[in-house]
């Protein structure tokens, strides 16, 4: 059942509920009123007939022993509904009844048998008769008669009839008006939740770009807020793992590509050292191939295993660390290859000390100085410097392209593939360095030009 439909029933279930008791309430109340007010104005007209034959007989008391008179004053005075019994017969010793004036159905007999209340000067009691409501009044005046008044209440059921089928309109109506209402009011209330099934029925099919219109600040309204902000999240991350997939494809498909390279040439030399017969001199050439192949290999896995480390590292400690210190081990781990190509390196710095991981910052010092070694000409400089919170490594070199500074960072990729394969390189360095960079909280710019050389940044917080 959906929530409009199960919040109308539950409304109109209250509506209908608080009606009923409402008009239960008032049929109740309003049934007394009238019965009281039906009772008033009967006992009023009965009081009035019987003063008016009391007084009669009490101006002549001779008048009610003369059933001539009688019965002529009650057939030109009163109505069907008085009726005039004579209860003791002066020619009998014992008490008698004897009808004087009844136009009714009811018997003398019938009379004297219900049982009567008192209620001030007369008697009375309630009778049903034909599907009717009757008062029956009784008073005795003039010594030996009683006198009896019928009332026809039964206007008083019809009251109540015509006000139940009133009250059951009203019920019907108000019951129509609040499904009505409640039915335009919830379709635009609902709206909101509407579209918000929807739009989740579209993410559920993998379009995370849907969002909902908000339109109010009410609960409902804070609710497409948290929404949007949960399929942003989502489109975020749905999105980056797409990202983070499609690196690892290109990831593992580079590294295959890296690792077949050497690893045929390790295959083909090996073959032709042991099914050919080699001059000493060709043997040896053989065998530093293969010598300086495996070290590329035990290179690129060495950067593998560090670049998977510090993916899955959440807790490196670092401390205050001299940049002298860091400067100096890196000089040290580089200084072969300046040495063979003939590059000086200059250092600058002034005592600065950064919160580091010594050993990691290193390597990044010496991957950044390696591919500037790689940039330079052979007797060029490069330049190693540090001020304030930056750390700097300058080549004079050939310079990156603009379109490229931003791929370089990335695993495997290299500008000029046949140079870096020739000098051992696997596009790993500068990735690794990022990720270093990245774990200290740091920045890595590129300032480059090509033709005029390289400036890598690293800006600390």
């Amino acid at each position: 059942m959906k929530i409009r439909t199960r919040i109308i029933w539950i409304s109109c279930a209250a509506v209908l509920a608080a009606t009923l008791f409402g008009d239960a309430v008032i049929w109740i109340l309003a049934g007394r009123s009238f019965r009281e007010e039906a009772f008033a104005k009967a006992y009023q007209n009965a009081y009035v007939y019987a003063e008016d034959l009391i007084q009669t007989f009490d101006a002549d008391q001779t008048l009610a022993d003369n059933p001539i008179y009688l019965d002529y004053y009650f057939k030109t005075n009163w109505d069907d509904f008085n009726i005039l019994i004579r209860v003791k017969n002066q020619y009998s010793s014992e008490d008698e009844w004897q009808e004087i004036y009844n136009h009714t159905v009811f018997t003398e007999e019938f009379l004297r048998d219900m049982e009567y209340q008192s209620n001030e000067n007369m008697e009375y009691c309630n009778l049903d008769w034909s599907g009717r409501r009757y008062i029956v009044f009784r008073r005795p005046v003039g010594g030996n008669l009683c006198f009896f008044r019928i009332e026809d209440v039964s206007y008083v059921r019809e009251k109540m009839e015509w006000l139940t089928v009133c009250m059951l309109s009203i019920i019907f109506v108000v019951t129509a008006v609040t499904v009505l209402l409640l039915s335009v009011i919830l379709k635009h209330v609902l709206k909101p939740l509407q579209e918000l099934n929807e739009t989740t029925e579209y993410m559920a099919r993998g379009y995370y770009d849907q969002r909902v219109h908000v339109r109010s600040k009410d609960e409902v309204g804070q609710l497409g807020e948290s929404f949007n902000k949960m399929a942003e999240a989502v489109e975020a991350r749905t999105r980056s793992m797409e990202e983070s997939e499609k690196k690892k494809t290109l990831f593992m498909g580079n590294l295959t590509h890296e690792l077949k390279t050497p690893m045929t040439a390790i295959t083909g030399y090996a073959q032709t050292l042991l099914s050919v017969k080699l001059s000493e001199e060709q043997q040896e050439e053989a065998l530093m191939y293969i010598y300086e192949e495996c070290t590329r290999l035990e290179r690129l896995s060495k950067k593998m295993m560090k670049l998977l480390e510090l993916e899955t590292e959440s807790g490196l400690i670092f401390a205050d660390t001299p940049v002298e210190q860091v400067f100096a081990a890196a000089e040290k781990s580089c200084g072969v290859i300046l040495r063979d190509k003939e590059i000086t390196l200059e250092i600058s710095q002034h005592g600065e000390i950064f919160p580091m991981d010594a050993d990691l910052m290193t390597d990044v010092l010496v991957n950044l100085i390696d591919n500037a070694v790689k940039a330079s000409e052979r007797g060029g400089t490069i330049v190693l410097k540090a001020d304030k919170n930056v750390i700097e490594v300058q080549d004079f070199g050939c310079g990156i392209p603009e379109e490229e500074q931003e791929k370089i960072l990335e695993p495997f990729y290299m500008i000029d593939k046949s140079r870096s394969r020739k000098s051992g390189g696997a596009g790993l360095g500068l990735a690794l360095t990022a990720m270093i960079v990245k774990s200290h909280g740091a920045q890595l710019k590129i300032e480059s030009e090509p033709g005029k050389g390289t400036r890598m940044i690293l800006q600390f917080v």
